[in-house]
């Protein structure tokens, strides 16, 4: 029986089939090696199991388990996350410490995500044409550099900057049809790389390349629609004496919730434009009430309720737009006691993005600094959402997640 791609290998008795990974999985003596954390189900891992012990589970050859594996990776919707998994593959099938894809950048080329060693350290760090990935770039081929003490074209800025020495590479040119966008470098593997290497990164490379072309232009896009949001937002908390980041804010600590909630890809991208567009409805009300220093009458606290729906119905007539979007900025101000506008909505009728932007909203205020009072310690913050979570204003799991963030300094 022939093993799922997503299996990289298993041992039984100290005999290895296939090859080990970071992630693994015991199973009745069974030790599975798996790709991803996402690989891990139980279920079918246990009816597998059987198979292994009895000895008749074959793991894929390399040849047929790369076009499995791109062709999951063609699934991924965020470019980001699309890279991280190719890297997270490949790195396990060559047996290699770290992998870096660069994309070229008119003279030079950029790192764009790193696995490995170097991870998270040098994304903006610009590599000249004169260096290895440069090279193979534009000899537009598959190369292996096994001695990097001899090779001069080794560009040493990264390791520097990324407290990562380089050894060994194999690379290959990205390409999308004619268009070449980029170089995959698969770093650092005991006794060097083999041609059998650079044959199957190659293979790889051919068959994800339009993939990363199209995740490519499709990020440039949502980058240019999320900066003309961002435009859009910022000059209606510019108008409310806001600071000028508070809906880029409130989008952050929202996406960072959703994360903990287990929101998926697709969901996590509404919730972020959701929650930047959450005061889109103020560009309705008008300066003289918006702007009133003193205190609002019952009447004009009616009008700037009112920025909710008239928030709802602009996005409602935006094609694309979905039902979470438009209730994340309909109903932020709702409490799960009732007591919140437009409609007074209790816990169990508070849409998931509604009752989050809610949280990160009313945070963001406190500890955001006005021209009128200084911004509250992030610890007062958070002993106030606490204090009216108990009162049943807000979600108690989406106020401890928000505890949890601030603990560990990521808000």
């Amino acid at each position: 029986m022939k093993a799922p791609y997503w299996i990289a290998g298993y041992e039984q008795f100290g005999e290895l089939h296939g090859r080990k990974s970071k992630v693994k999985y015991e199973c009745d003596g069974i030790t599975f090696y798996l790709f991803s954390e996402d690989d891990i189900d139980k279920a079918k891992l246990n009816k597998i199991c059987r198979y292994a012990k009895e000895g008749v589970l074959e793991i894929l050859e390399d040849e047929e388990l790369i076009p499995h594996i791109a062709a999951r990776l063609n699934s991924a919707l965020n470019l980001k996350n699309l890279l991280k998994n190719i890297e997270k593959y490949i790195s396990v099938i060559l047996d290699a410490e770290a992998v870096s894809i660069l994309f070229f950048s008119g003279d030079h080329l950029e790192f764009f995500v790193t696995e490995g060693g170097a991870s998270g350290r040098i994304e903006s760090i610009p590599v000249p044409m004169e260096s290895i990935a440069g090279t193979i770039f534009l000899n537009k081929k598959t190369m292996i550099f096994n001695d990097l003490n001899k090779e001069k074209r080794h560009f040493k800025g990264v390791d520097k900057a990324a407290k990562f020495v380089t050894k060994n590479i194999v690379g290959s040119p990205i390409f999308a049809g004619d268009i070449e966008i980029g170089v995959i470098e698969v770093l650092n593997k005991e006794g060097g790389f083999k041609e059998k290497d650079a044959k199957l990164l190659e293979l790889f490379s051919n068959l994800i390349g339009r993939k990363i072309y199209s995740s490519l232009k499709l990020d440039e896009m949502k980058r240019l629609i999320k900066d003309i949001v961002t435009a859009i937002t910022t000059a209606i908390d510019k108008r409310d004496n806001y600071t000028h980041t508070h809906s880029k804010n409130v989008a952050r600590i929202s996406v960072l919730i959703g994360e903990r909630l287990g929101l998926s890809e697709k969901e996590l991208e509404e919730l972020e434009i959701s929650a930047t567009l959450h005061d889109v409805g103020k560009i309705g009300i008008s300066d003289s009430i918006l702007l009133k220093p003193g205190k609002l009458t019952k009447e004009e606290y009616e009008i700037i309720k009112s920025h909710t729906i008239i928030g709802a119905d602009i996005l409602s007539n935006l094609k694309h737009v979905t039902k979470n979007m438009i209730l994340g900025a309909l109903e932020h101000h709702e409490r799960c006691d009732g007591n919140g506008y437009p409609y007074g909505k209790k816990n169990g009728e508070i849409s998931l993005f509604g009752r989050i932007i809610a949280v990160a909203d009313v945070y963001d205020a406190l500890t955001g600094t006005r021209v009128y009072r200084k911004g509250m310690e992030k610890s007062t913050a958070y002993e106030i959402l606490l204090r009216d979570t108990k009162e049943g204003k807000f979600d108690r799991r989406i106020v401890e997640i928000l505890g949890e963030l601030i603990n560990e300094g990521a808000v």
